[in-house]
């Protein structure tokens, strides 16, 4: 039985319209989120001077609601992308998903 997830990804500024551009061609993908985020990690090689002297960097976080069917082809075609750092990601389970809609009288 298929199930909904959320596909999180940590990417850097720098890879979002790639990484847009990849998402929006996928059939398993009706929409997504991008919003900014900043990052803590105890791995400080990939980060920049000013970035160690901040302790982290900017970074942006995608999310993707998609069907648990589709998570390894999401997965396939970011992972032909390149960028300076990795991408992070997590998938969990979604239990309830829908839009809230103002009843009218």
């Amino acid at each position: 039985m298929d199930k909904s997830q959320l596909l999180t990804l940590f990417i850097d500024k720098e890879m979002e319209a790639d990484v847009v551009d990849c998402l929006i061609q996928l059939d398993g993908v009706s929409g997504f989120t991008v919003s900014t985020c900043f990052g803590f990690s105890r791995e400080s090689a990939h980060l920049n001077k000013a970035e160690q002297v901040a302790g982290g960097r900017h970074m942006l976080k995608v999310e993707v609601i998609h069907n648990s069917e589709y998570a390894q082809a999401m997965l396939q075609a970011l992972k032909a992308l390149n960028g300076r750092n990795a991408i992070r990601y997590a998938i969990t389970p979604v239990f309830d998903e829908g839009h809230i809609v103002q009843s009218t009288l």
